[in-house]
């Protein structure tokens, strides 16, 4: 016999059908070399990416997208701010002169100021969508802002508040926007953009204290003097304007200070400039503002803020166009970036690919061999074993080859492969010694139940013979009482046969009645006494499933017997609408919890494989094996009140007519009476010799 370690390995060098080739060919590289070169290829391109900065591109680029439309939303607001500015004037002037004269000119203007809200707040529904929260938070203050301009036309033309009130009102309204748009420039990282912004600010302040003025002067204008209330407006406004001035020339490039100057200038400006100067001094001096002409001033001053409102124009078309460029430049620097970076990934994926697939495709093959090995070579190489008509334990290493996994390489993954078909080869051989194992359990168990079974028949048979002859009725119970244990013996060593997956061997006598049925299931119960029966249909079981019926309903009041205690045991059986046979045992002992009531149920319906706990409740094994064999449907149940119902329904198909009964024998003709035997004739008497 050859000794174990002398034996030849399954898939093993020797029998690899191909060369592995040299050792630095690429499928022959460690797994530790291949994993570096996969990991070192990425670690490259996030490099690479960083390099290049592609993330803060695109974030720039989004930034100033959305700078740019705040942009386009901030100049409605601007051009809102200039028609409003324009009504507030309009508005003082009109109160100063007690609410009277012609509204034609102010109401024009409320409509064109209407007109420039209307548009602020379609551009801005149109910009949301592409506004960051913090912008669209700000713009929705303005607009909430611009929503009391309606209490305000109404106060100032309904109510008794005087013009310096008016304007105080209209200027908190035109200074919170101016506030608000102020902010805006918090939020721009570009130098050069924060400085247009800041200009523009600028010269927003610039031109609402030229309205301020316009206003001031207007009002004394038309009540003719300007007391001290006006003066001080007056003087704060040309402070105000001077402080905005220097703030202009502080953010403003050279080119732009020189637009304002070369734009807010002229014959006209110089009037208003110097009817300003005419009405301080004659305040001065105590003179009354009869000699200034108030049209004059209003169209000198308008044509100075309209001129301030061009530089402004100007200013926001060049951060506009400035936006838009570093937009644009954000855009093209971020998709030429990311073009470099796909050129780079590109060819990192190449290598990636070529890499991978060379470490990959043997771990698939791997896996799929071990799938293949765990779920159909294995189990079909036990099951070829179980159905092996004579197992022989020197064949089974002929009989149970396993063929090697088809990675020849010399790395990791091939050194694994060898191993698995060594672990392969190992788990066959171990299952097919159990599978052998099993197998000589179950004949084990054949030929206890088989010699148990022949030595109860033969008891069977002593004890029929016993009672037939025995008169004694306390003897007679004893031998009724073995006769039933023999009985109880018998339905054990068929309880085993079943374990083993053997059949029984009982003969089939055809149709057997269900009250029959029912009578030899009581007869192989132990406290069969405890058992109150109830009528039986008039039908009969198809011989083929009688003896198996019967097992299973014995193994069902034995279980109901043996778990209720003293209590009585009722079986009640009918037919159904279907014309199944449906049989009740119920029980009043202790029950059992819901849940295992299901998972017994589940055990009745899928008979489990055989294992430690079917050898522990072998009953539920034997009625589920029997049960299933002849898809009779077994079920357990809660009682009304405690216990157990246990259901048995026996399928139409094995319900078969009730075999007729046997003819009475015919009566028994009387003996013939012996004739009398008539005594024999007396000898003659004769005299004694004397």
């Amino acid at each position: 016999m050859t000794r174990r370690d002398k034996r030849p390995r399954k898939g093993g060098d020797a029998a690899d059908p191909r060369p592995a080739g040299g050792r630095w060919r690429l499928r022959n590289w460690r797994l530790g070399t291949k994993l570096f070169a996969v990991l070192l290829i990425p670690a490259l391109a996030v490099i690479a990416l960083v390099g290049l900065r592609i993330s803060s591109d695109l974030r720039d680029a989004q930034q100033l997208a959305e700078f740019a439309t705040r942009g386009r939303v901030d100049s409605t607001v601007a051009e809102a701010v200039h028609e409003l500015q324009r009504e507030r004037d309009l508005t003082v002037r009109f109160v100063a002169q007690n609410r009277q004269g012609d509204t034609a000119e102010l109401t024009a203007q409320r409509n064109r100021v209407d007109q420039a809200i209307g548009t602020f707040e379609r551009t801005l529904a149109d910009s949301k969508p592409r506004l960051d929260a913090k912008a669209a938070d700000s713009l929705q203050q303005t607009d909430d802002r611009l929503r009391v301009l309606g209490g305000l036309r109404f106060s100032a033309e309904h109510s008794a508040f005087p013009a310096d009130a008016v304007l105080r009102s209209y200027s908190e309204l035109i200074s919170g926007l101016l506030d608000i748009s102020d902010s805006a420039a918090a939020d721009v990282s570009d130098p050069e953009l924060a400085r247009l912004r800041l200009a523009g600010n600028a010269l927003a302040r610039i031109k609402d204290q030229m309205s301020v003025k316009r206003a001031v002067l207007g009002e004394a204008l038309a009540v003719g003097t300007l007391d001290r209330d006006r003066t001080r407006a007056l003087l704060g406004a040309e402070a105000e304007l001077a402080a905005a001035r220097n703030d202009y020339r502080t953010f403003a490039t050279p080119d732009q200070q020189r637009m304002f100057d070369d734009t807010v200038i002229g014959l006209v400006v110089d009037i208003g400039n110097d009817m300003v100067e005419s009405a301080l001094t004659r305040t001065e001096n105590n003179q009354n503002l009869s000699g200034l002409d108030p049209n004059q001033w209003d169209t000198s001053a308008t044509h100075t803020v309209n001129l301030t409102h061009q530089v402004q124009q100007a200013l926001l078309v060049q951060l506009q166009e400035r936006t838009d460029a570093l937009a644009a430049q954000a855009r093209t620097a971020a998709l030429w970036d990311g073009g470099v970076v796909l050129g780079v990934l590109l060819v990192a994926g190449v290598l990636s690919v070529v890499i991978a697939r060379s470490l990959l495709r043997p771990l698939r093959i791997l896996r799929r061999t071990a799938l293949e090995v765990a779920e159909h070579r294995l189990p079909a190489a036990v099951q070829n074993l179980l159905t092996d008509p004579e197992p022989a334990p020197e064949n089974l290493r002929k009989r149970l080859a396993v063929a090697p996994v088809p990675v020849f390489t010399r790395e990791e993954v091939g050194q694994v492969a060898r191993a698995f078909d060594a672990v392969h080869g190992e788990a066959v051989r171990l299952a097919g010694e159990q599978a052998m194992l099993r197998e000589n359990v179950n004949a084990m168990f054949v030929n206890l139940s088989q010699r148990s079974q022949d030595l109860v028949e033969r008891q069977l048979s002593v004890l029929d013979r016993m009672e037939a002859d025995e008169q004694d009725p306390d003897t007679l119970a004893g031998l009724f009482e073995l006769d039933h244990l023999a009985t109880r013996m018998r339905r054990n060593s068929e309880n085993l046969l079943v374990l083993s997956g053997h059949d029984s061997a009982r003969e089939d006598a055809g149709a057997v009645s269900a009250d029959e049925i029912v009578g030899a299931a009581l007869s192989e119960v132990e406290h069969y006494q405890r058992i109150e029966l109830g009528p039986a249909p008039q039908i009969a079981v198809r011989g083929e499933a009688v003896n198996d019926l019967v097992h299973v309903v014995s193994e069902l009041l034995e279980n109901a017997t043996r778990y209720s205690g003293d209590e009585t045991v009722t079986v009640s059986s009918a037919e159904t609408h279907d014309g199944d046979w449906q049989i009740e045992i119920v029980d009043h002992g202790a029950g059992m919890p819901q849940a295992e009531i299901d998972r017994t149920n589940v055990r009745l319906a899928h008979p489990p494989d055989v294992d430690v706990e079917v050898s522990r409740r072998m009953g539920l094994f034997v009625v589920a094996t029997l049960a299933t064999r002849h898809h009779i449907d077994v079920k357990l149940s809660a009682g009304a009140e405690s216990g157990l119902v246990a259901t048995v329904l026996v399928p139409s198909a094995l319900i078969a007519e009730l075999p007729p009964m046997p003819a009475p024998p015919p009566p028994a003709e009387p003996a013939a009476q012996p004739e009398p035997e008539l005594l024999a004739p007396l000898a003659p008497l004769t005299p004694p010799e004397p």
